[in-house]
């Protein structure tokens, strides 16, 4: 049961990196700049691929009756980088007030192109 081990060690992600935003939220400072953006979009990231990992990995477990848990956990763990990478760089680009629909609509379309990439080279 190795992905029990894997799923275990993500929940762990989604604690320490959930106790690691609000830390930088309640003791940082917007105003110093680098220096506390890049560990707010660190960790918003890091517990973003968290959850949806695990939440893409339950789904395909109930979907495919339990089968092949190995490539279930490995295609979540894909899917949730790429749409953890989507959220955060959205939320990057509104912070810094460049985010439109269309620019939106465009990076969604390259996250799909993405995954259709990586699903045929793994």
């Amino acid at each position: 049961m190795v992905w029990r081990k894997y799923m275990n060690s993500i929940f762990l992600g989604v604690v320490v990196f959930s106790l690691s935003l609000v830390f930088i939220i309640n003791f940082m400072s917007p105003e110093s700049g680098y220096v506390s953006f890049v560990p707010f979009f660190t960790s918003f990231f890091m517990l973003l691929v968290c959850i949806f990992t695990i939440v893409g990995f339950y789904g395909r477990r109930r979907l495919s009756n339990n089968e092949i848990l190995y490539h279930t956990l490995k295609t979540a763990f894909r899917q949730g980088t790429l749409g953890a990478l989507f959220f955060t760089m959205l939320l990057i680009m509104r912070a810094a007030g460049i985010l439109n629909l269309w620019d939106g609509l465009l990076m969604a379309g390259i996250v799909i192109l993405f995954d259709m990439f990586f699903k045929e080279k793994i």
